[in-house]
């Protein structure tokens, strides 16, 4: 199935129907786990993806404008989400030594206990709802899916084109 005539305003039905779809279940997925770290851990699924990227950075710190690149989103949307962690106690901010411009974000001990607290909880969930109904043909192809949709993605990043809206 292609997208069709790519100079049309509006996509084809068919093809409308399937990136609805796809804006749906994405968005539930994320509204899922949005809600069940919420219930459970106390903490929304960005700051959940926050303490990972933490957990994961050399000596769990990472700069303010690396953390926003990891979770692509706006630096504003990390700061914002970093204060938060920081009045719950899950990360310390430090001023970065080397050029006083940035901010170093670092995962605490009881950071790192939530995040522990939270995994299993997530992946559970994660394997319920999108990945215990796929075999291993879907999977791959699912891969490769999604292989193509970053690629596209990383090429507009490098090339970004700026057409005017119609």
């Amino acid at each position: 199935m292609g997208a069709g005539d790519f100079e049309s305003r509006w996509l084809r039905p068919d093809v409308n129907a399937v990136w609805t779809r796809f804006l749906q279940v994405t968005h539930r997925l994320e509204h899922h786990i949005d809600r069940r770290l919420q219930v459970n851990h106390g903490i929304t699924h960005t700051q959940y993806e926050i303490l990972v990227r933490l957990a994961d950075g050399e000596e769990q710190a990472m700069r303010m404008s690396d953390l926003a690149d990891s979770i692509v989103t706006a630096k504003s949307a990390v700061t914002y989400q970093v204060n938060k962690l920081s009045e719950m106690g899950l990360v310390e901010r430090h001023k970065c030594d080397r050029d006083n411009r940035g901010t170093w974000v670092k995962l605490t001990p009881a950071g790192l206990e939530r995040l522990e607290q939270a995994a299993p909880c997530i992946l559970s969930l994660v394997r319920e709802l999108f990945l215990d109904d796929l075999n291993c043909d879907q999977s791959a192809e699912l891969d490769k899916l999604l292989g193509t949709w970053s690629d596209n993605l990383d090429e507009h990043d490098r090339n970004p084109v700026h057409r005017p809206d119609h």
